[in-house]
């Protein structure tokens, strides 16, 4: 849909220990991702509101953020979505400062406040594009797994064109829930992962799982509702856990890309096991997910 143009920018204060341009050098690190388009100064972005949708770029100057918002009228509602995404999608609510001085206390990470400086935990807003962001990754490696993305939300989700550049929305449930097996398996899912996508749609469409009533829970109940889904496993829900629930206490056990950053820096077995890993974690308590995205990034 072309959409006629209503521009309003909306100010956030930059927190403590914050970079844009580090979160920025995160989004833009090699791969191929279609829900977002990063320039050198900025990132744009398709989102979902309650009255509908909204194109926002987010750029930054030497104290704000700032968020330009396009959509064909803008509501009080509407901007204040768009400043709650933003705040949710790059963590700035969070005072980092506590897990910048744990950093610098173990040789093992005391370069990383310096080297990672103001990476922020960039989270997955939309609870329904996590998971199915999830089981589209599993066995595979990321670049395919943004090809397949790619495939699934250029065909089912929706579209903005803003001159003559398109940006994307990942798919609702519904729509997903209607995809047909042939449909998908030309965009290469294989059997299980259509059965995936459609339990997780399926629960979604029911109204049986939703971001705001997770939020209400502690950690261990919003982990039994998913895991309760066929398809989302320990690793699914802890990784879910982590960039869109926001708990700060996760550990993706198992990960190969964890494993690999604590034989690199911590010299365990290139499969480090469970105890290891928690050994590792424990003088981390209350930041566990915050060092592990840290160690996943510093794998390049």
């Amino acid at each position: 849909m072309e959409i006629k143009r209503i521009i309003k920018t909306v100010k956030i204060k930059q927190p403590a220990n914050f970079s844009f341009n580090r979160c920025l050098e995160f989004l833009n690190r090699g791969y191929a991702e279609c829900l977002y388009m990063v320039s050198e100064h900025a990132v744009k972005r398709m989102i979902r509101l309650t009255s509908g949708f909204a194109l926002i770029e987010v750029s930054a100057d030497m104290q704000y953020l700032l968020i330009r918002i396009d959509k064909a009228e803008i509501t009080h509602s509407d901007t204040k979505e768009c400043y709650d995404y933003v705040i949710d999608w790059f963590d700035l609510d969070r005072d980092i400062s506590g897990f910048y001085q744990l950093l610098e206390k173990y040789a093992e990470t005391e370069n990383f406040p310096k080297k990672y400086y103001g990476l922020r935990l960039i989270g997955i807003v939309d609870l329904f594009e996590a998971l199915c962001w999830c089981v589209i990754g599993q066995q595979i490696n990321l670049n395919f797994a943004h090809k397949i993305k790619t495939r699934l939300v250029h065909k089912y989700g929706n579209k903005i064109l803003a001159g003559d550049q398109a940006y994307y929305a990942f798919p609702a449930p519904q729509a997903l829930l209607n995809a047909t097996p042939e449909e998908l398996a030309l965009m290469q899912f294989s059997r299980q992962k259509i059965n995936y996508i459609h339990n997780i749609a399926t629960v979604f469409c029911a109204n049986e799982l939703n971001k705001s009533s997770l939020l209400t829970l502690s950690k261990t109940e919003q982990m039994d509702q998913m895991l309760a889904i066929k398809g989302v496993g320990p690793w699914t829900a802890n990784y879910v856990s982590m960039k869109s629930l926001r708990n700060m206490n996760c550990i993706t056990y198992g990960d190969t890309g964890l494993s690999s950053a604590l034989h690199k820096h911590f010299n365990t077995a290139k499969k480090p096991d469970d105890n290891t890993i928690n050994k590792i974690f424990r003088p981390f308590a209350g930041w566990e997910s915050y060092l592990n995205f840290y160690l996943w990034r510093s794998l390049g």
